[in-house]
């Protein structure tokens, strides 16, 4: 499996702390059988300066010698979250190869957790018009996109993308989460299930369940294409295999709160 979202650089963000911390995560995601991991830190998120590009590019080298030293199977790769910023694609711009994942044409971008800026649509259309494909992280943890899950098929009709964290699918970050996670899924409008992982005891690198829970939904090729497949597409900048055509919420027939399957619910 490929983990297209992990914060594991060490002293970078909010992420791994040390090299400890980091080749800790490493090894449960080997052990979950995660064989890549794209190294994917916050980029203009509160105080961050584009001359941290070049420590991120250091940590980057010192993990992937320390993971071939302690013989820990796992490939790294570069990449970022992108926070939007009022001038992003001046930024994209200047800095592309820092903010694409493993010099792709594809970017995560990262909003707040509660808001949605007006012109998002227009952002999209540019970042595009740039020749980068956006992938919006973990939407299922937006509180907008939750209530108004259509803006988020708007966005995915225009040719966007969406990566759904693994610890939504299990409950890690409560119930809302979960749901919205699962309700995305079934409307095709999530292509990618990444650990966003931060740490090995709180956020650990682990696929493995949530790709359960997935393959109770929509069936195990599709489930397994967005550990494998379509995260291999994007690091090889090809089109991705595995995309169904997204349902639009506003005319499903299924409420937007539904309720979790008895069979689905997590264990206490």
């Amino acid at each position: 499996m490929i983990d297209l979202h992990c914060h594991i650089l060490p002293g970078i963000d909010d992420g791994a702390r040390t090299i400890e911390d980091a080749l800790e995560m490493a090894g449960i995601a080997a052990a979950e059988g995660i064989t890549t991991i794209v190294g994917t830190p916050h980029v203009f998120k509160g105080d961050f300066s584009p001359e941290e590009f070049a420590l991120i590019e250091e940590k980057r080298a010192g993990l992937s010698a320390a993971l071939a030293e302690k013989n820990i199977k796992i490939s790294l790769f570069g990449g970022a979250e992108v926070h939007i910023s009022h001038n992003l694609i001046e930024e994209i711009r200047n800095n592309r190869k820092n903010l694409v994942l493993n010099g792709s044409s594809y970017m995560f971008v990262e909003f707040p957790s509660d808001h949605i800026f007006p012109g998002v649509k227009n952002l999209f259309f540019d970042l595009m018009s740039e020749g980068i494909t956006p992938i919006i992280a973990h939407p299922e943890r937006n509180s907008v996109f939750s209530r108004n899950p259509g803006l988020l098929f708007d966005l995915v009709q225009m040719g966007a993308l969406a990566q759904a964290n693994s610890g939504s699918f299990t409950g890690l970050y409560g119930r809302a989460e979960e749901e919205a996670a699962l309700r995305f899924l079934e409307w095709n409008l999530v292509h990618f299930i990444a650990s966003d992982g931060h740490s090995p005891r709180a956020i650990p690198p682990r696929l493995g369940e949530a790709v359960k829970r997935a393959e109770a939904l929509i069936g195990g090729k599709k489930a397994g294409a967005l550990v494998r497949e379509n995260p291999k597409a994007v690091l090889e900048d090809r089109e991705i295999p595995e995309y169904s055509y997204p349902t639009d919420p506003r005319k499903s027939k299924k409420s937007f709160q539904i309720k979790i399957p008895g069979f689905l619910r997590r264990r206490k």
